[in-house]
C-alpha cells in the first residue's frame, strides 16, 4: 500500500466527523493530510461481446480496458498529476506503460487472451525508406499479434501448433507505387502509400493473411482477395470505418477484395458460419471455389450473389 494526500474537500468531509480537530492549530498548519489507501478489487463489466475491466492500482493509478469481439484490447491509464495513457494490445509493447501498471497489465492481458500463443520472429528493413521507421515498428507488433490468430482461425490448434520455433516474417518498406504485396514470408510496403495513409495499418493485415494463406497455385483470385479482406475488415477491423458499398447493378461477385468480402460476410452469416474455413482447405487442396459452393450448397456462386443483393435491396 502507497500513502497519499487527502485533497482538501476530503479535509473538509473530515471536519464534519471530528470538528475539534480541524480547529486545532497543528492539523490547521499542515492541512495535508496523509492517509493509507489500498489497491480496489477489480471490476467486471460486459456488454454484448464486450468486456470492460477497471482497477484502481496504487498511488491512485486508474487503470480502464476495453476488449470488444476479436478486437485487441485497449488500456487508458490514468496517472494522478500527469497525461493519461493508451495502450493497445496489438501496437503497444507494455514496457510502454506507465511501470506502476505493467504487472496488472500482462495479467489482464493474459486472462482476455490478448499474449499471443505462440511468439513469431519479425525483421523490419526500412533501409531504402528510413523515415518509415516508426510506421514499422507498429507494424510489426501488428503482425506479431494477428498472425498466430489468422493461422488459428484458418488451420486450428494444429497449425498454430505447426510454426516453427524459427518462424520469421520479414517487412520491407520502399517507395514504391502501389500500396503493398506479400511473397511467401516477405511483405513489402510502398513507404510513399502509407506516408499518405498514416493510420492504414490494415493493409498489413491483409498481407500477413496471405502469409498464413500460403496456397500453392490459385486460379481463382476473386476468391482469395474476398477471403483476406474478410479477415481484414470482419475479424480485425469489424468496427473500422471502412464500408465497402455493393452496386446492386454494376457489383459481381468476382470483383474481389472488399465487395467480395462483403459477399463472404453474408455467407457466413446466413449460410454457414465455417464457409471461411472450409473454402482455406479447398485453396490447399488446389480444388475449385465454384465448385465447391455447388456441392457444398447446392447453388452457384451466381445464384448466391442474387440472394445475396436482394437481402440488400429489402434494407433499403
Amino acid at each position: 500500500m502507497k500513502k497519499l494526500f487527502l485533497t482538501t474537500a476530503l479535509i473538509a468531509s473530515v471536519a464534519t466527523v471530528d470538528s475539534f480537530a480541524v480547529s486545532s492549530p497543528s492539523f490547521a498548519q499542515d492541512s495535508a493530510v496523509e492517509a493509507i489507501v489500498a489497491e480496489s478489487e477489480e471490476t467486471r463489466r460486459e456488454e454484448g461481446d464486450a468486456i470492460y475491466l477497471n482497477k484502481t492500482l496504487a498511488e491512485g493509478v486508474v487503470v480502464n480496458i476495453t476488449k470488444k469481439g476479436q478486437e485487441p484490447a485497449v488500456a487508458k491509464i490514468d496517472i494522478p498529476g500527469a497525461e493519461s495513457v493508451s495502450i493497445d494490445a496489438s501496437f503497444d509493447a507494455i514496457d510502454e506503460a506507465p511501470e506502476s501498471a505493467r504487472e496488472y497489465l500482462r495479467g489482464a492481458w493474459e486472462r482476455l487472451g490478448e499474449t499471443p500463443k505462440k511468439r513469431i520472429n519479425v525483421e523490419i528493413d526500412t533501409t531504402a525508406a528510413p523515415d518509415a521507421q516508426k510506421w514499422a515498428e507498429r507494424a510489426k507488433r501488428r503482425v506479431e499479434y494477428w498472425y498466430p490468430r489468422v493461422v488459428e482461425m484458418l488451420d486450428g490448434e494444429e497449425g498454430l501448433a505447426n510454426i516453427p520455433d524459427d518462424f520469421k516474417i520479414r517487412l520491407v518498406f520502399k517507395p514504391m507505387d502501389g500500396v503493398a504485396y506479400a511473397a511467401g514470408r516477405e511483405i513489402t510496403v510502398s513507404s510513399r502509400y502509407i506516408k499518405a495513409r498514416p493510420d492504414d495499418f490494415g493493409l498489413v493485415i491483409h498481407e500477413t493473411t496471405h502469409v498464413a494463406q500460403a496456397y500453392p497455385r490459385v486460379r481463382e483470385v476473386w476468391a482469395m482477395e474476398g477471403m483476406t479482406d474478410w479477415i481484414r475488415y470482419f475479424v480485425t477491423e469489424p468496427r473500422s470505418r471502412n464500408s465497402w458499398r455493393v452496386n446492386p447493378e454494376r457489383s459481381k461477385y468476382t470483383d474481389s477484395y472488399g465487395v467480395t468480402a462483403t459477399f463472404f460476410e453474408w455467407l457466413v452469416e446466413n449460410k454457414d458460419p465455417e464457409f471461411i474455413k472450409k473454402i482455406h482447405k479447398v485453396f490447399r487442396s488446389r480444388q475449385s471455389v465454384e465448385k465447391f459452393v455447388v456441392e457444398e450448397y447446392g447453388k452457384t456462386c451466381q445464384e448466391l450473389w442474387d440472394e445475396f443483393i436482394a437481402s440488400q435491396e429489402e434494407k433499403r
